[in-house]
């Protein structure tokens, strides 16, 4: 599938080794192979390092077969150990939030705090975060956990674990929004935290990241919604409303027109009564 150069920029090097694993399961549609193919042709580094992987992916299936498989030269495995061996590689099929978080009841978290939500900084016109967030959210890679709807309060504890940042998903109170999954992104040269939710007409992709040094500016117009004053830009045919809490910036993409992402902002920004 060729690429549109003037439309979609390539995928990054930090993209392509996050979702390398994903590459060799075959995970990627035809657009992010196409991608992924585009990017190793022209970075030698990349293109070795998926090979690396490959490779070691090979000896690694090729070793198990040999000490599991019956009859093999180098003898069988005892019963208990390819017991544990198999019922290993079967959670790996098992989504993350299925094994972990699946017994957690499906609560509301607690709402950001409107009177805590600050403007981001720059009003430049060219700032790089929304033509960033939309690129990569329109790319859809493959999600690191997956459910029909997960509690914001469970995917903090997930980000937790992954990140060393205090992010927290906001929770969007109006019906029908629901958290699909996410995965750990970037944006430009920093660790990301992207989520990826329902809606009941198409999807929407919130990414968090830290900016102490307020680096990030949200570009567009300002806009308030609420108590809060956010900014809102148009990147790659979507909406982007850009907001700061603390250290992190909050950046939501969606291809709503703006007055409905105006009630959806708001729905999570506003103080509830």
């Amino acid at each position: 599938m060729p690429l549109d150069p003037d439309t979609r920029p390539a995928m990054d090097c930090a993209e392509l080794t996050r979702s390398a694993e994903a590459l060799l399961d075959g995970e990627f549609d035809e657009r992010e192979r196409a991608e992924a193919a585009a990017h190793l042709a022209t970075c030698e580094g990349c293109r070795r390092s998926v090979e690396a992987l490959a490779r070691t992916r090979e000896v690694v299936r090729r070793k198990l077969r040999e000490a599991l498989g019956p009859g093999a030269s180098l003898g069988t495995a005892p019963a208990a150990l390819r017991a544990g061996v198999s019922a290993a590689l079967r959670r790996e099929h098992v989504p993350w939030y299925r094994r972990v978080l699946a017994p957690l009841p499906v609560a509301a978290a607690v709402a950001c705090a409107a009177g805590a939500l600050l403007v981001v900084a720059t009003t430049r016109d060219d700032d790089a975060l929304p033509q960033a967030v939309a690129a990569s959210h329109s790319r859809s890679l493959p999600l690191d956990f997956t459910a029909a709807s997960v509690a914001p309060e469970a995917v903090t504890r997930w980000i937790r674990d992954r990140v060393d940042f205090n992010a927290r998903p906001p929770e969007f109170r109006q019906a029908g929004v629901r958290i699909l999954g996410g995965r750990i992104s970037n944006i430009q040269d920093r660790t990301a935290v992207y989520i990826r939710y329902e809606l009941p007409h198409g999807q929407m992709g919130l990414f968090m990241v830290e900016d102490p040094d307020r680096r990030f500016g949200g570009g567009g117009r300002e806009m308030h919604v609420g108590p809060a004053t956010v900014r809102v830009a148009n990147a790659r045919g979507y909406n982007v409303v850009v907001w700061r809490k603390h250290t992190i910036v909050y950046s939501l993409v969606s291809d709503l027109d703006e007055q409905d992402l105006e009630h959806l902002v708001e729905s999570a920004l506003a103080p509830q009564r």
